[in-house]
């Protein structure tokens, strides 16, 4: 017996978890966040429910990681927590892991290294790892071994046959794979709706030696932190063309000292200057790498586009290179940081302009060839909306090659074997939202009544009652990001609020609880036929 649970990575980019749990063990697939969407007020980052695990805990064995993105590596914390078993990743997928857990003050923990020649038994599991190029390095595909057959996972991946490491993804190795025969193949499907093959990560370099030697002034090259090859290629050029670098953004900071010190960035100390220090060169000899790729409010380039970045002043003659595509839903904020810019005399050059991003995910034509190479039984497409799992679906049905296609859900509980793969059960997963300060949100309704505040405002009431449940005074209300004039509708809201509680206080005994809940509803329904809205209520209810 092999289920497969499903705790995240099927309804967006973002919280991939998944588990294998036979009948002897559990084993966890990568632990991620999500990154909030815009209307989750407050909240910095969504971690999984893993409380199905929780209560198995003395079943989970391990967990294994195909790389050092957020959505895969980010909650890790959270659940070691909970549930310390050994974590196996690449180099640097466990040095990312282990910064996070020292920040979080975390001095109990067991990380341990694997590359694409290790083999872990763990119980009735046999996990083996292949090399794969993606945007970060050092990404693996799992290969997992089980009582009933072969489950291969690709982990993020694309083909490149000129990555920056010179590691290239080891394609005959993959197709042994497959003549050995894999029962169950979960692919990337970030992608699917793409055709043809992604570009290179080298074509990025070539395009930063094309605009770098044109340019005399300052240099900003934003991207992510994680994306280290990027990083590195900005960096060659730089040194190149006599530039020194700088380092902006406290993520961009760690990941390029953590990746340095386990020898995936090269460059020397001197090469690097503070950042307070840049008046100190000449413009043509200055590149800062910061973050705010994605336009987030307190990134380095989103506050020194709002002049509110301390240390550092952009001026006129200053060029920004965007490299990175918006996430979906950071469109808006990552066009509002460059119009900013723009608006300052800034040249700013981004992807639709120019090559300054290429994907790190697979388009179609490289779905297909795993796909052909590995000539699964069963295949789940997995990492994506469900347009890209159907797109990558479609793909692998067009092939030919498949028994059996599944588009999986979050909380599928999936039985495994021979036979076929069976939905046999639907976990409820619950998210958990984590702010700024690092407080867990585990209500959603608390995610709905922000929701409701930033949206239609707030009302407060204070409502005055004697022992007897008589009004006692004035009733006050007031209210916050509803109307500009409230004073059009306040007295009628009074009267309305009067009336309506003479009605209920003739109708039932007095009962605080279902009196705040009456007062709630009269206000929003109030609200809502005068104006158009259904503020948050806070009725305040006095006992004399």
């Amino acid at each position: 017996m092999i289920n497969l649970l499903i705790f995240g990575g099927l309804d967006g980019i973002g919280k991939n978890m998944m588990a294998f749990e036979s009948e002897e063990a559990i084993i966890v697939l990568d632990v991620g966040i999500m990154f909030p969407d815009i209307d989750m007020y407050g909240i910095d980052k969504v971690i999984p429910d893993f409380s199905y695990l929780i209560e198995k805990k003395d079943k989970v064995k391990c967990i294994f990681i195909t790389h050092g993105h957020e959505d895969h590596i980010g909650a890790i914390g959270y659940f070691l927590e909970h549930i310390n078993v050994p974590v196996y990743g690449t180099k640097l997928s466990l040095g990312l892991i282990e910064h996070k857990l020292k920040e979080r003050g975390m001095v109990s923990y067991d990380l341990r290294v694997i590359n694409d020649s290790s083999v872990v038994d763990v119980n009735d599991f046999q996990v083996s790892f292949l090399r794969v190029s993606h945007s970060i390095p050092d990404g693996v595909m799992t290969v997992i071994d089980t009582p009933v057959g072969r489950i291969v996972h690709s982990g993020d991946f694309k083909v490149d046959y000129t990555p920056i490491d010179g590691k290239v993804m080891d394609l005959n190795r993959i197709a042994q794979i497959g003549q050995d025969g894999v029962m169950l193949f979960l692919s990337d499907s970030t992608n699917a709706l793409k055709k043809g093959h992604t570009l290179s990560e080298s074509m990025v370099g070539e395009s930063f030696e094309r605009v770098f030697k044109g340019i005399t002034g300052r240099l900003l090259v934003t991207t992510f932190s994680s994306n280290i090859h990027r990083i590195q290629q900005a960096i060659t050029v730089a040194k190149n063309h006599g530039r020194k670098i700088c380092f902006a953004g406290l993520s961009m900071e760690n990941t390029a000292k953590i990746a340095k010190k386990l020898g995936y960035l090269n460059f020397e100390d001197e090469d690097v200057f503070f950042i307070g220090d840049v008046d100190k060169y000449p413009d043509n000899q200055v590149l800062i790498l910061t973050t705010g790729s994605q336009g987030e409010p307190l990134a380095a380039l989103s506050r020194i586009a709002n002049d509110t970045y301390r240390l550092f002043q952009i001026k006129t003659g200053d060029t920004v290179i965007m490299s990175a595509l918006p996430i979906p839903g950071n469109e808006k904020t990552v066009y509002s940081t460059i119009d900013k810019l723009g608006r300052k005399g800034i040249k700013v050059i981004y992807e639709e302009e120019s090559k300054m991003h290429v994907s790190g995910h697979a388009y179609q034509e490289e779905l297909k060839l795993l796909l052909m190479l590995l000539k699964p039984q069963f295949f789940i497409p997995v990492h994506g909306e469900y347009r890209h799992l159907s797109a990558h679906a479609k793909l692998a049905e067009e092939l030919g090659v498949v028994e059996d296609i599944l588009i999986a859900e979050n909380g599928n509980v999936i039985n495994i074997s021979s036979d076929g793969m069976k939905i046999i059960n639907k976990l409820v997963l619950h998210s958990t939202y984590i702010d700024s300060n690092d407080m867990r949100l585990e209500d959603e309704s608390l995610i709905e009544e922000r929701h409701t505040m930033a949206n239609d405002g707030v009302v407060a009431i204070t409502f005055p009652i004697d022992h007897k449940g008589n009004i006692d005074g004035d009733l006050k209300v007031v209210s916050k990001g509803v109307t500009t004039n409230p004073e059009e509708f306040m007295t009628g809201l009074k009267d309305s609020i009067v009336d309506q509680y003479n009605h209920f206080s003739t109708m039932n005994h007095l009962d605080i609880d279902t009196l705040s809940r009456t007062l709630e509803d009269m206000v929003k329904k109030y609200m809502s036929k005068r104006i158009g809205k259904r503020p948050a209520v806070i009725p305040i209810i006095i006992k004399r």
